[in-house]
């Protein structure tokens, strides 16, 4: 728990810091709505990926790519590459069991909160 943490902190600082190093050379500047749209844009893409990834993990896309490898080898003439198709393939979940998503997802889910936190300050000042 403790290294998750410490990885999504870390992470969470080195988009942080593209954050500001995108928003200065996009815009010119940085402003506080520059900071803001830069990291709505970053946190979006990136919660986006984590989820989809922490999806396919799950095993949500196992059953749908299963079910193609048996139209696709149905289709085949020979009955040996048709076991080859039904058989060699990994599924989706296995294939992305490696990747830890958790570090990811947490430090896209600070820079969300951070820049819920600056719109705040924004629109208050």
């Amino acid at each position: 728990m403790k290294n998750s943490f410490k990885g999504s902190l870390l992470f969470f600082c080195v988009l942080l810091g593209i954050t500001f190093i995108t928003s200065y050379f996009y815009y010119g500047a940085i402003t506080l709505l520059a900071f803001i749209n830069t990291s709505f844009t970053f946190s979006s893409i990136l919660l986006f990926l984590s989820l989809l990834t922490l999806v396919t993990k799950r095993g949500f896309f196992d059953g749908i790519t299963y079910s193609f490898r048996r139209i696709f080898a149905s289709s085949q003439p020979d009955k040996q590459l048709e076991d080859d198709i039904r058989n060699e393939m990994r599924p989706p979940s296995e294939l992305l069991q490696p990747l830890s998503t958790k570090p990811m997802l947490l430090a896209s889910l600070l820079l969300f909160l951070s820049m819920l936190v600056s719109l705040f300050v924004f629109y208050n000042s």
